[in-house]
Order: structure tokens, then C-alpha cells, then sequence
């Protein structure tokens, strides 16, 4: 996008992120840009391992998705990154939510801060219609039908659709092309240079659906986005308010549809109460989704065969290039070698600690407010084992008042588990098939046959 903006001037830019060629990027950085688009681990890399290459001239720092690079992990890489930066620069933070976190940020890296607000964080533009398609516990099945039809009937041009898993993504991918529908994925499983081609492909409007993860829902800028479809409900309000920014944009009209289950609706409440949106209720005919799931069902034999060779291909591609390194090694052995081994500002141990700490925190689905740094993840480990320790200490009666306390506890919250897996047992028990029953019934008469006739 900063190309485009500076091509009628004499600006030069560059762009540094994983991904691509490392030569290449270290060629742009000597060539002194006047102004670097970088992810914090690759230009960290370069700045400690690419001769001729340093921040000594930098006189501006802009930090843009600053919660999201907190969220993600990059806390240790922003904060070295910071520290090698010259004191005397200009600092601009850029982020849709302010967090504690990035108050912290702020104090690390801004002296004397000028804040300002251009729009409240949960406001959404007035051109934007909001409207949300329920999908009964019954219809859950036919979720990916429910949205075909809406592709081909009500929403044909210029959609992103927002998908849970990288699988579910490119399955449905595979859904729209068999179905003649021109689609182009973005997720992680695809490398940079694809992502950048799929984003080109959808903004060049050669394809019609792009069918993403939430890698999209931040810094994307397309413009003519008219929909966005939530094809999985957002797990919070924050990132539902990133998916729908990416349409009606810059005074546009713009839909932003989402797909709500049972399971979802405390989510649709909050969602409703904290933005103070007037959701309204789209209802999906139902003999385009019965034609939809019948046009699935006849697919679904050549997507599994698509599935299957794309994995024979990945797995024979991922071979070719194992041999074409150790071929490599061998006829440049003595120039790998003899050069320097690329260094990191943190250890191994360190990093191993830092990605479980993102990890765990994606994976509880916590917002920013609950990550936790490496040094934070040691700290509670050691903290820990130090509570171990000193309980070690203690006299035999008071540990075992204090592992009664726990165990209270501990059953406290399996009681709660037991009391919801219970609740969910009785709904499947009620609509338990004739399949099901004759499933555990065969086996239940394999593991008799198994003990033998003379078993008691």
C-alpha cells in the first residue's frame, strides 16, 4: 500500500517480513529506504546478523496493531527492538484497543505522550448493517449449505469470509471451486508469497470470495470489501469489531453477516451490549440450503480425493526440497560453514518459553489482558515450585489441611464439568440414532466374543 502512495514521488520503500528471500531484504536494507515495513522478528534478525545494516539514521518508530504484536507474543521482540532503536526519534503507537499492556508499552517507549483518539474503540460506522443468520442445533450440519446459498443467491461480489481453522478454510475453498464460484484462500498454512498473491488475486477482483482466517482482520485495507461473513462465530467482541472493519469503510455501505449457533448466543448478547448494535435477523430459505447440502453431499467424494493428493503432493514437495538443501550443503559445504552463525537477542529456552506463553493464551481464547510474557511463564513456574517446596517444609497435619483445601476444589469444578457433560449427554441421548445404538451394540458383543466362551 506504500508503494502505491509514494509512486509518483521519490520515496523508496521496502518491505522485510518472513517469508521471503533474506538476501534480497539484506540488498534493500544497504541501499538506505526511506522507509521500512517490517515484521519485529525479521528486522530484529537483520539488524544482528546482515553486515552494513542498522538503525543509527532512524528518526521515526511507528508501531502499528500494536495490541494485536502483544497478543500474538512479540512482546520481547518489540521491546528489544525498542532498546535498539536511537533515543532521539519520534514514537507512534497505533492500536484499536488500549490495554494494560500496551499502557506498559507505552511507558517503554514513548516519552511524554500526546494521545490521540480519532473514534471511540467500539463505535462502527453508521453505512454499516449488521445482521446475524441463526443456525439451530438441527441445521448445525448444514452450516456450510446455509452459506453457499447465501453466496450464490444475496451475497455474489467482493466478500471475505472469516473461517474458525485453517482446514475449514480451505475446505470451504474447495466447496466454492468445485461449485464454480471464484474464491482465493488466507490462512497460515499457506506461505507468504501465496498469501500475497491470494490478497492481490481478491483485490484485483479476479476472485469474488476471499476465504480467511483471522490473519485478515487486521491491516487489511481492500477497497469495494461489501461483505464480510463470519462463517465462524468470533470468540470476542474485540475481534468481531476487526472482522466487520473490514468492509464499509471510508464513508462506504458495507454488511457484515454472522453465523450464530446455539452454542454462540452469550457471545450475540455481549456483542449486542458492548457495541450497542441493532442486530438484525437474516432468515436463509430453505430450499436453496436443501439444494446447497444435496450439491455438497454429491462433492463430497472429489473433495476428499482433492484433500488426499494435495497432502501426497505437499508431502512429495516438502521431500524435494529436503533433498535439493542436502544437496545444497554438500556442494557449498565449505562457504555455509565459514560463515558467522546467526545470533538471537533471546535463548532457546527463552523462545520455547515465549511461544507456549502466546499458545496457551490463544488457545484459553484470553484477550491481551491475560497474556503473559517468557519471563512471566517462568516466573510462575518458579513461583510454583517454590510453593512446593516450602509446602514440604510444613508440618504433616497443616499439608494435609492445605491438600484437603485443594481437592475441595478441584471437585468443586468437576462437579460444574460433570453437571454440563451430563446436560450434554441428555440432549444426545434424546436424539440418539438407530446407527448409534446398533454401533455400541456390535461392540459390545465383539469385546464378549473376544474373552471367549469360558469368561465370567
Amino acid at each position: 500500500m506504500i508503494e502505491k502512495l509514494a509512486q509518483f514521488t521519490d520515496i523508496r520503500c521496502c518491505l522485510i517480513v518472513g517469508g521471503l528471500s533474506t538476501k534480497v531484504q539484506e540488498v534493500a536494507l544497504r541501499s538506505m529506504p526511506d522507509i521500512v515495513v517490517a515484521t519485529p522478528g525479521r528486522i530484529i534478525d537483520h539488524l544482528r546478523n546482515s553486515l552494513s545494516v542498522g538503525l543509527e539514521d532512524l528518526a521515526v518508530v511507528i508501531l502499528d496493531e500494536a495490541d494485536r504484536l502483544l497478543e500474538l507474543g512479540f512482546s520481547a521482540e518489540i521491546q528489544e527492538l525498542i532498546r535498539m532503536c536511537p533515543k532521539r526519534r519520534q514514537t507512534m503507537l497505533f492500536s484499536a484497543t488500549m490495554t494494560e499492556e500496551i499502557d506498559e508499552l507505552i511507558k517503554l517507549s514513548l516519552n511524554k505522550p500526546v494521545r490521540l483518539e480519532a473514534d471511540p474503540s467500539l463505535k462502527r460506522p453508521a453505512t454499516l448493517t449488521e445482521e446475524v443468520v441463526r443456525i439451530r442445533r438441527a441445521r448445525e450440519s448444514n452450516q456450510e449449505a446455509v452459506l453457499l446459498a447465501l453466496c450464490l443467491k444475496t451475497f455474489k461480489r467482493s466478500v471475505i469470509i472469516f473461517s474458525g481453522t485453517k482446514q475449514s478454510a480451505h475446505r470451504l475453498k474447495i466447496i466454492f471451486g468445485l461449485s464454480g464460484m471464484k474464491a482465493a484462500e488466507l490462512h497460515g498454512n499457506l506461505t507468504q508469497a501465496q498469501r500475497l498473491e491470494a490478497l492481490e488475486l481478491f483485490r484485483k477482483q479476479e476472485v469474488d470470495f476471499l476465504i480467511a482466517t483471522d490473519v485478515a482482520a487486521r491491516g487489511i485495507d481492500i477497497v469495494g470489501v461489501q461483505t464480510v461473513i463470519n462463517f465462524a462465530c468470533p470468540r470476542d467482541v474485540k475481534t468481531y469489531l476487526h472482522r466487520v472493519g473490514r468492509t464499509a469503510r471510508a464513508g462506504r455501505e458495507g454488511y457484515a453477516v454472522t453465523f450464530v449457533t446455539d452454542d454462540d448466543r452469550s457471545l450475540l448478547k455481549a456483542i449486542a451490549k458492548k457495541a450497542g448494535s441493532q442486530l438484525k435477523s437474516r432468515i436463509v430459505a430453505e430450499k436453496p440450503v436443501a439444494e446447497c447440502a444435496q450439491l455438497i453431499e454429491q462433492l463430497e467424494d472429489q473433495i476428499s480425493i482433492i484433500i488426499r493428493e494435495e497432502k501426497v503432493e505437499r508431502e512429495a514437495r516438502k521431500a524435494e526440497m529436503e533433498i535439493a538443501k542436502a544437496e545444497n550443503m554438500i556442494a557449498h559445504k565449505d562457504e555455509i560453514y565459514s560463515r558467522p552463525k546467526r545470533t538471537w537477542f533471546a535463548t532457546e529456552r527463552e523462545k520455547k518459553l515465549l511461544v507456549a506463553a502466546a499458545k496457551e493464551s490463544l488457545g484459553q481464547g484470553k484477550s491481551t489482558s491475560g497474556i503473559i510474557s517468557a519471563k512471566q511463564a517462568e516466573d510462575l513456574r518458579l513461583k510454583e515450585k517454590k510453593r512446593r517446596e516450602h509446602e514440604k517444609d510444613l508440618p504433616r497435619k497443616k499439608r494435609r489441611r492445605l491438600e484437603a483445601q485443594r481437592e475441595m476444589l478441584e471437585d468443586e469444578d468437576e462437579d460444574d464439568e460433570e453437571a454440563k457433560e451430563s446436560d450434554r449427554g441428555k440432549k444426545l441421548k434424546k436424539g440418539q440414532s438407530l446407527v448409534d445404538a446398533a454401533y455400541r451394540k456390535a461392540k459390545s458383543l465383539k469385546a464378549a466374543s473376544k474373552r471367549g466362551p469360558g469368561a465370567s
